[in-house]
């Protein structure tokens, strides 16, 4: 499977530049997202993506450890995305809190010089405090909808949408959308069909039984949210608050909707995901249980062969393609 065309370029290179802005805040998952769909080869079999895209990391301090202390390496300087074809601004814990006027005036400058923009999530605030979101359709969490409306009045909030295209303006909703924005730009640049072969690997055509709610006695949007936040620390208390009942008839209507426990789900939504990423990235294992939910490689390795029969180390081993494996793995 290779694609059959190339994104577009600029400035005389040979390859399509898309610089992440990485924030003391970012999500790392949604990074790692980025760098697995537009690396050099995000799945076995997936075709080389090396000469097409380069995906660069800029901050405003070299090293910038990320919530739970993960640590993406040196990063380029964050004039860097003055030059990028994309630039492309993941999701931060904190969507509220004040942003830098040098990082707002660069994504403005990038803008105006002609890239194209991208806020993943609470991303979107940002490209909005830089203004470059007036008069343009745009989305975001649900949860934000309120306050977005009352920051941004002159943007058309979309919040049912997965996510927006405007032109040159790229917009996505909660933290599992990031991955059908990426499939969309993938789209957009190298063809449906390989976009198409790539979601079909990114995202498996079944998923788990506990995953899906066919009684409907569980409020669509409870399971909604704790996939969207299940990589975050989680307890039955803050999960009964959340879906507005006790916490013993939030266990019991749970079971009956999914067929399993509360954090029986929740272990298994963040193996799966620490399964991707053990196939698709050279992250260590520490990493990767904090960006999953677990918090620690002790906790990621026991549930992991609980619910793999085998150790996250093995499971990479046997997953990855030789050749393909770089740094630690823990």
């Amino acid at each position: 499977m290779h694609p059959v065309k190339s994104p577009p370029l600029s400035r005389g290179r040979d390859r399509h530049v898309i610089a992440v802005p990485v924030l003391p805040d970012s999500v790392p998952l949604e990074v790692a997202v980025v760098q697995q769909v537009f690396g050099r080869r995000p799945f076995p079999g997936a075709g080389d993506l090396t000469g097409r895209y380069q995906v660069v990391l800029c901050g405003e301090r070299r090293r910038q450890p990320l919530p739970g202390g993960v640590d993406l390496g040196d990063l380029a300087p964050m004039d860097a995305l003055l030059t990028a074809d994309t630039v492309l601004v993941p999701s931060v814990e904190n969507p509220f809190a004040p942003r830098s006027r040098v990082l707002l005036s660069l994504l403005r400058a990038a803008f105006h010089g002609g890239a194209r923009m991208v806020g993943l999530c609470g991303g979107t605030f940002l490209l909005g405090r830089a203004g470059v979101l007036d008069g343009r359709r745009a989305t975001t969490h649900w949860l934000y909808s309120a306050a977005f409306r009352q920051e941004f009045p002159f943007t058309q909030l979309e919040i049912d949408r997965v996510f927006v295209d405007d032109g040159n303006i790229h917009t996505c909703g909660g933290a599992l959308s990031t991955a059908d924005i990426a499939l969309h730009l993938l789209s957009l640049d190298i063809g449906d069909a390989y976009a198409e072969a790539i979601g079909r690997l990114l995202i498996a055509p079944h998923r788990d039984p506990s995953t899906r709610d066919p009684s409907g006695r569980l409020m669509p949007d409870f399971l909604s949210w704790l996939r969207e936040h299940v990589h975050q620390p989680l307890t039955l208390n803050q999960l009964a608050a959340r879906a507005h009942v006790s916490e013993r008839s939030l266990v019991r209507k749970f079971r009956q909707a999914t067929g399993t426990s509360i954090f029986d789900w929740v272990a298994r939504e963040r193996v799966a995901r620490a399964k991707t990423l053990l196939e698709t990235t050279d992250h260590a294992v520490a990493d990767i249980a904090v960006m999953v939910g677990f918090g620690s490689p002790e906790s990621l390795r026991r549930n992991f062969t609980r619910h793999v029969g085998i150790s996250a180390r093995g499971y990479r081993a046997k997953f990855r393609p030789a050749g393909k494996q770089g740094g630690s793995h823990g």
